[in-house]
Parts: structure tokens; sequence; C-alpha cells
């Protein structure tokens, strides 16, 4: 059965992660996310949040010097532009160059070879074809680039119990997806790592997450103790990759060209620091979704393409590249 494109335009995605609920997920991704971003280069780079929501990990990569957020939802987006901008003001200290752009992110309007990083976090278990996605991050990507991706795990010890004990009837052991209710498919990490591998991004480390997802636990020990114990977890037995949510660190291999798949290879981003929404900054590594051309002008309250006469508004500083 197909899946259902998630709506987030008339769903509250702050709300669902501001309750405490949640808050042990919350902590556990950042943990995984922190250390998967230990030692990497920022400064002068350019990151790509794909999937952002309302911005909720942005604390975390915030010191690269150039952020581009993409989601498909313009609800969002503008949620996470009031967000970001308070916490940059409420901070101080060096602003990045902040870019917030509504697409398809299995049709990204960005150069090939225009990404330092990208990051995408609960994204891929809403792609019914996830493929398509992983060609546009492979294509985006410049050689060398960092590609940080969860994803929801199938293999998990919840599903992998159940299944024993003849309480689910698909095998969490091969590598067909399976799908959770209307929305979400979960996925096997040998079938990620081949997709992965297929585009030339090699894989250095993976991180199981979440792993004592469990509502008794959460309230018998509290989120403080399962915290503690899943930070041992993420560093001792992350290589068994059994909990309901993996992160992959990737990083894109040196046999293919830039330029290859879609068009657009731009002639990359400014040195200088400039003030958070300074859409001009960022016009040479955008290319048209429909024609798949760069040399895109800006016009007001809207971005058109020379070449095939597309117009993308712009709202409240926000491209909206849908189409």
């Amino acid at each position: 059965m197909s899946i259902r494109r998630s709506d987030y335009e008339s769903y509250d995605y702050q709300e669902f992660w501001e309750d405490d609920k949640r808050f042990y997920e919350d902590r556990s991704e950042r943990i995984a996310l922190k250390a998967m971003l230990r030692g990497e280069k920022s400064r002068d780079r350019l990151f790509i949040d794909i999937g952002c929501g309302y911005g909720r990990l942005f604390n975390e990569y915030c010191r690269f010097s150039k952020i581009v957020l993409v989601d498909y939802s313009m609800n969002n987006l503008k949620n996470a532009r009031i967000r970001i901008n308070k916490f940059l003001s409420e901070t101080g200290g060096r602003i990045p160059r902040v870019l917030y752009v509504a697409a398809d992110a299995t049709r990204l309007p960005f150069s090939s070879g225009a990404a330092d990083g990208i990051l995408t976090v609960r994204v891929v278990h809403h792609l019914e074809y996830p493929g398509k996605y992983f060609d546009e991050v492979s294509r985006i990507l410049k050689n060398g680039g960092l590609y940080l991706l969860e994803f929801a795990n199938k293999r998990n010890t919840k599903n992998i119990l159940r299944f024993l004990i003849g309480k689910m009837d698909v095998s969490p052991f091969n590598k067909v997806p399976s799908q959770v209710g209307e929305t979400i498919k979960n996925y096997h990490p040998a079938d990620i790592k081949g997709q992965l591998s297929s585009r030339d991004i090699n894989i250095e480390k993976i991180i199981s997450v979440s792993n004592f997802r469990l509502g008794p636990l959460k309230k018998i020990l509290g989120n403080s103790i399962l915290i503690f114990f899943e930070r041992i977890y993420q560093k001792l037995f992350s290589f068994m990759a059994f909990g309901p949510s993996i992160f992959i660190k990737g990083r894109s291999g040196s046999s293919r060209s830039e330029g290859q798949g879609r068009e657009g290879a731009g002639s990359g981003l400014p040195e200088e620091i400039v003030p958070v929404g300074t859409i001009s900054h960022f016009i040479d590594i955008l290319i048209c979704p429909g024609c798949n051309e760069s040399g895109l002008r800006l016009d007001g309250e809207k971005i058109e393409c020379r070449v095939c006469g597309r117009s993308f508004l712009i709202d409240k500083g926000i491209i909206d590249f849908k189409i």
C-alpha cells in the first residue's frame, strides 16, 4: 500500500515536540548529532537541513557559516524562521547566513555540488521511494561532503521480540520496508546502507538512537535516567543497530563528478557573513526545480527563471519552490 503524504500545514509539529512526552527522544537525537558533528569544519561551509520542521535542531549546527532550511510545509518554515531569529537574537555572536526554502525533497532547487553538509532527520520514513531523494543528496553534495541521515529502523528490538512471540506478522529481518499506518515506512539498515553505497556515499559512523523508547520505562525510570543509559548505549552498542531510530554519518566519494545528474552547476557563495534572510547571497546556488537550470533572478517578492519563465513567490522571507 502506498503511503499518504503527511500534512504539516494543518498540524502543529512544534507542539508535537515541545510536549514533555518526547523529551527523551529529542535529547537522544541531539546526543547522536553532536557526536557526528564533532570535529567537522563549519566556517565558510554551506549546511542544508532537509526536512527541518520548525528548526528544532538548528542550535546543533548553527556554527556553520551558511545554512539552508528546507521543508515541504510553509507552516513549519514560518515557525522555524520565528524560532531561529529569536534564538540568534538571544545568543549573539557570529550570525550565520540563513535561507528558508519550501521544496520537494525529491526535487531540490540547489545546484550540483553546492552543499558541504546535509542533514535529514525524520524524513525518509515519509518517502514512498527514498531512492529519488538519495539521488538528489548525491547530486548536491560536494565531493567529500558530509551527509547525516536518520531513518526509522524496521529491525529494532521491539519489532524483533514481537515477531519472535508471534505478535507481528511482518519479519523485521528482511529488507522489504514495513508500513506503519498511512504515512510511515520503516526501513532495514541493510537497505539504507545499500542505497547510500550505490550513490558513492561512504558510511563512517552508525549510531543507534532512542534505544529505550518504551512508555513503561519512561514512567518508571524517568527521562534523566534513560538519557544517562542512552549515552552509554550509543557509545558501546550502536554497532548492533537495534534502536528504533538509526543515525548514519556518511561522506560523498570522489569517483563522481560534481556536475552529474540535474543541471545547475552554480558559482558558489561569497565568503563574507551577511544578515539573516538575505536571499540575494544564495541566488548562485539555486536552480529552477521545473527546468533544472540556474540563472535565477530575484525580483522583489519573487524569484524568476530566465529559461522557462516560472516564478516562485517569497512569503515572509521563505521561497516557495514547490511545483
